[in-house]
């Protein structure tokens, strides 16, 4: 039998003054036909209102979330009585005592944060290495550690240098003999530099075409968002080589993340709507692959993330073996045809008894103190630097026993009826038991990660560009944003400099079409240093 689904209550707007006089006749006993049913709408609403945190549709700590408080920490849980073995000082990998805690720091950054700075060294004007001490007459001056200051000027965005050239004209047969401009000059109207800098403000730092437009005009250097896209575009036709080839070096990779956030392209979005297919949903991947290097790739179309990532593992070699993939639990992560090791995300899981903290309190304190245990142990094992089995051993020896603590406690409130499977940490409970060996995989699997929350991350880079441009015009638009996106998100992860690693790309464009898996950011300096003959 179907559930009948709640009739959303007319919504009813009064001003301060309208409640203020309802109130007083209320007291008096004075309301005309049109106020009482006034009031009795009133009614309905909140009784509507509790009927839906009853059905879980709107939990307070997701109302809190939409109100702005979206923090998830809970207190460091206190060891309980039977934790007393779990000794964390034991284990393999190097080290058995926990790390000193960083002590914070002023905030300020020092000169070698500055990496893309300009350096100058200002020799002193009077003395050298060598010479006799001014000040004693006595002992020899000799070079020591340069002192620093650092000055932080600011520049607008994009700014130009016009050229004039002298000319001069004969007069008498006319002839105009004009002056040559610099070769390093050139002959286009923007520089590789300006193309870089206009991607990187739009897809990176989420800068729609039209805002800088204004910005540019308002400092004398005009720039039209249609000349801005055009730039972004000749951008792409340079390195789009290598994002095609980061896509096949990630599917020789150990490990993927992947995850989904809606998108929208307006001419595609209409496309799709005319067609008349079922599915008119446009999406945008995140998808990250983990190895010996990390790629970060996104793709935007009407693929779910599960077909995102067939693309990517149909250029895999069948030899090595099926990878190990983390999502979360929706069946459209899993809609490819290949063999995956799949892992699913213990933050998820957790997530949904956080939602009923206020109305569970005593329960869901329980579940999340032991969610805590797992992630500690997790926190441990990295900061000692264990290989993947090592982790593997060290979670099989620390988590496994609060892992079966934590079912044996689900299916213990199930059979005891003290939580019933419709209520809403019901329905976590259930999501936990429905989906145990995804959520358990880090116990099995050497290398398992235990949640998405790099791939969540992630996509912040698609929700910001999102949030502030809001749509893409056209397919061909969403696939420079994907270009420009994942080649910024892999040089982040790279600890490569952005604005230098497409630079160079833009630079060189008929080397890499030629050779692109030569021009990733973790190879490109050495391929510039060493190129290949053609």
């Amino acid at each position: 039998m179907k559930k009948k689904k709640s009739t959303e209550p007319e919504q009813v707007n009064l001003t301060e003054d309208q409640i203020k006089d309802l109130q007083a006749k209320i007291k008096l006993n004075k309301l005309s036909i049109e106020e009482q049913d006034l009031l009795i709408k009133s009614l309905q609403g909140i009784v509507w209102l509790n009927k839906m945190l009853q059905a879980k549709k709107m939990s307070m700590r997701r109302l809190m979330r939409l109100f702005g408080f979206k923090s998830e920490k809970q207190p460091k849980p206190k060891d309980d009585k039977d934790d007393k073995d779990d000794d964390d000082s034991e284990g393999p990998g190097p080290g058995n005592s926990n790390p000193e805690r960083k002590i914070k720091g002023h905030g300020k950054n020092g000169a070698d944060k500055y990496s893309g700075a300009k350096c100058e060294l200002h020799e002193h004007d009077e003395l050298e290495a060598g010479d006799r001490c001014p000040e004693c007459e006595r002992g020899n001056l000799y070079e020591v550690k340069s002192g620093v200051f650092v000055k932080v000027e600011g520049t607008p965005p994009m700014q130009a240098t016009v050229h004039k050239t002298q000319k001069f004209r004969c007069g008498t047969c006319g002839k105009i003999f004009e002056a040559k401009l610099p070769e390093n000059i050139g002959t286009e109207k923007y520089a590789p530099s300006a193309d870089i800098t206009i991607a990187l403000l739009k897809y990176a730092m989420g800068l729609p075409f039209f805002r800088l437009g204004k910005w540019q005009k308002m400092i004398g250097v005009p720039l039209a968002p249609s000349t801005a896209w055009e730039r972004v575009e000749n951008l792409a036709s340079s390195i789009y080589p290598v994002y095609e080839a980061l896509i096949k070096y990630a599917s020789k990779l150990k490990k993927v993340h992947i995850d989904d956030t809606t998108a929208k392209i307006l001419d595609f979005k209409k496309e799709l709507q005319d067609s008349g297919l079922k599915r008119s949903g446009i999406y945008t991947t995140g998808f990250i692959g983990l190895g010996e290097n990390r790629v970060n790739l996104f793709f935007t179309g009407n693929k779910h993330a599960g077909e995102n990532l067939g693309r990517v593992l149909d250029h895999r070699d069948k030899q090595l073996g099926p990878v190990i993939q983390m999502s979360d639990a929706l069946a459209s992560n899993f809609a490819h045809p290949h063999d995956t090791l799949a892992c699913l995300c213990l933050s998820h899981g957790r997530r949904n008894f956080y939602d009923f903290l206020p109305e569970r309190e005593k329960e869901c304190h329980y579940i999340l103190h032991l969610f805590g245990k797992i992630y500690f142990h997790d926190k441990i094992a990295k900061e000692r630097g264990f290989t993947d089995e090592e982790r593997l051993h060290f979670h099989q020896k620390k988590s496994l026993k609060i892992v079966k603590k934590l079912r044996r406690w689900c299916l213990k409130m199930f059979y005891l009826k003290k939580i019933e499977p419709n209520e809403g940490v019901g329905e976590a409970i259930q999501y936990l038991l429905n989906n145990w060996k995804g959520l358990t995989q880090f116990l099995r699997v050497a290398g398992a990660e235990l949640d998405n929350n790099i791939a969540e991350r992630l996509l912040k880079r698609a929700i910001l560009h999102r949030k502030n441009s809001l749509f893409f015009k056209t397919r061909i638009g969403a696939y420079v944003g994907d270009i420009v996106m994942s080649l910024v998100e892999t040089c982040n992860s790279a600890g490569v400099n952005p604005f230098k690693y497409l630079l160079a790309l833009h630079q060189n464009k008929k080397l890499i079409h030629r050779s692109p898996e030569s021009y990733f950011p973790w190879n490109y300096q050495e391929t510039l240093l060493h190129p290949n003959p053609v």
